[in-house]
């Protein structure tokens, strides 16, 4: 079973892995610094464009790395082929995203006029909601084995296993809110303390936290890639 202990761990286990969270953690300290500076929004949207490709493309390394059993999870500190990676990912990615969100878009719409009772209707569209996203983590798992965009639309694999895919996801977000918890809130609260909150240093905290959650992500999106696809396509 996909283990979030062994994503923590092993995120922690490279060499300069705290100083990689510490340099990929800029980029959104500064996409915060610029937000809240309204004269600055020019700033802000370059700078949130080149993160999102940048975090991207760290994750889906992440993923690569782990799923090709390597002997690191996180990428090396060249930006460029992670840039690369995120733009790719982006431009493979983004027609099955238009697809399933357009399909859950049209299906709330027919169950809208179906359903009459609102707690019935908000059951069956997060049912849909859930559906349309496994297809999208699906895509991704697929994208970041071998960063074939041929692989994404593998649509035999994604149908076979996307539900699965999505209830493993599930259980990944609930224990990644969890260790958030543990690690993060007594942090937060010392800083609390001693700087007082909204404050750079705060910020600075969350941003590295963030970073450090795309790789557990990377990691355990590749466990359920060899857990949930690899494992039954040996039998």
């Amino acid at each position: 079973m996909a283990s979030i202990k062994d994503a923590f761990e092993e995120s922690l286990q490279d060499e300069h892995a705290l100083m990689m969270y510490i340099i990929f953690a800029i980029p959104l300290f500064l996409c915060s610094k610029f937000l809240l500076e309204g004269d600055k929004t020019v700033y802000f949207i370059g700078t949130a464009l080149f993160t999102a490709i940048l975090y991207i493309g760290f994750c889906l390394k992440c993923t690569s790395n782990v799923r090709s059993s390597s002997n690191v999870v996180l990428p090396s500190f060249n930006i460029f082929p992670l840039l690369w990676n995120g733009i790719r990912g982006i431009i493979v990615l983004a027609p099955l995203i238009i697809v399933a969100y357009t399909l859950e878009y049209f299906i709330a719409g027919f169950l809208s006029n179906m359903i009459t009772n609102p707690t019935t209707l908000q059951v069956f569209i997060a049912i849909t909601t859930g559906l349309c996203n496994s297809i999208v983590y699906t895509g991704y798992i697929l994208f970041a084995r071998r960063f074939r965009a041929t692989d994404v639309y593998d649509f035999k694999t994604i149908s076979t296993y996307c539900v699965d895919i999505l209830i493993a996801v599930i259980f990944m977000k609930l224990q990644m809110i969890l260790v958030n918890l543990i690690i993060a809130g007594p942090i937060t609260y010392l800083i609390w303390i001693f700087f007082g909150i909204p404050h750079p240093v705060a910020t600075f905290f969350w941003c590295i936290i963030a970073v450090f959650n795309l790789a557990i992500m990377g990691h355990y999106m590749a466990q359920i890639d060899y857990e949930v696809i690899g494992e039954k396509e040996t039998v």
